[in-house]
């Protein structure tokens, strides 16, 4: 007996898997700004500029295109979101498959 073999979804794009996981040190690469979500500091504010050592306390989704999110606490104890190309592990090392730290 065969399997039946299911036809995707039309327009589903499976979740992208995090390529980093909570607790790993991370560096800003990219000069941070308030987008708005920090009502404490005016819109367009530096947050934190490309450089800036943080750590990774959650990991998240964005709710338009299901891309990871992470949440990184930067020096002082702000929490920015930032996605994946705008922060880089402190030690270099990035992990090549989803679930396996290097």
């Amino acid at each position: 007996m065969s399997e039946v073999e299911t036809a995707p979804k039309p327009g589903f794009i499976p979740p992208r898997e995090p390529l980093y996981d909570w607790g790993l040190r991370v560096t800003v690469q990219d000069d941070l700004f308030n987008d708005g979500s920090h009502p404490q500091v005016a819109d367009g504010v530096l947050l934190a500029p490309a450089g800036t050592p943080g750590v990774i306390i959650r990991v998240g989704r964005t709710e338009e295109g299901n891309l990871p999110v992470y949440l990184v606490e930067l020096p002082g104890g702000t929490v920015v979101g930032c996605l994946e190309e705008e922060i880089a592990p402190s030690s270099g090392v990035r992990r090549g498959v989803p679930g396996v730290m290097e």
